[in-house]
């Protein structure tokens, strides 16, 4: 490790150790055991990330203010880029991005050649890929407005005259608004083409290890999402 990586690495540490007394919860964590879900983490990478940085939200109270979040959002951020990972050999993202860097001008002869995409079981070029894209986009138009102008409003309103427990309103809302998100990024096109496993199996699971500030289990957001689609069945059979 070179003396700017090390003086890095303390300053993460001091950074931790100032949130952790910010907040009170010095007695419950430490610097070694932030390394520790660092060194330990494995799995594809974002997946990865995602479960160390639940982790580390769940230590704290509820953050409203989004400036604060961010703040504290870096400091884990930064130390997940700065302490070793067992993963990665020992080394430290910094570390190996400080690699790639040296190696770079050994590979300048190949910039001209674009990466090749694999989508499920098939092989595509970049250019390709970008062009599937451009098409999904186009045919999840007429989705996407129903979903941003009709179905999400009316779903706000069904729930204020439904649930009185404000947080209860809250939590269903938040899970069909990220529900119809990530319908929309995997490829769907409209409600009947997705599936009834990616609704109550995959995307409860993809919760639990994407949504950061949610300590929603994947029982409670499926059952939010039995809330959602017995509002659609009302309204919209």
């Amino acid at each position: 490790m070179s003396n700017m990586q090390l003086q890095n690495s303390k300053q993460v540490e001091k950074d931790l150790k100032k949130l952790f007394k910010k907040y009170g919860i010095e007695k419950k964590i430490t610097v070694e055991k932030i390394k520790k879900w660092i060194w330990d983490a494995d799995g594809p990478a974002m997946e990865a990330v995602n479960k160390y940085n639940k982790k580390c939200f769940q230590l704290f109270p509820e953050i409203e203010d989004i400036d604060e979040l961010n703040n504290v959002m870096q400091v884990f951020v930064s130390a997940w880029n700065t302490f070793p990972h067992k993963e990665l050999d020992g080394k430290s993202p910094e570390q190996m991005m400080q690699g790639l860097a040296e190696e770079e001008p050994k590979n300048k002869k190949n910039q001209g050649n674009m990466p090749r995409v694999r989508v499920g079981d098939n092989e595509m070029s970049f250019e390709e890929f970008e062009a599937m894209l451009k098409e999904m986009e186009k045919a999840q138009k007429p989705f996407k407005r129903w979903i941003e102008k009709d179905a999400l409003p009316k779903y706000e309103k069904y729930l204020e005259q439904m649930m009185r427990n404000p947080r209860t309103r809250e939590n269903h809302y938040d899970v069909a608004e990220i529900f119809f998100q990530r319908v929309l990024h995997v490829g769907f096109v409209d409600l009947e083409s997705i599936r009834p496993e990616f609704a109550w199996k995959e995307f409860p699971l993809w919760w639990s290890t994407h949504v950061l500030c949610s300590k929603l289990t994947p029982a409670k957001v499926r059952k939010s999402l039995e809330e959602l689609f017995k509002f659609i069945d009302v309204v919209y059979s």
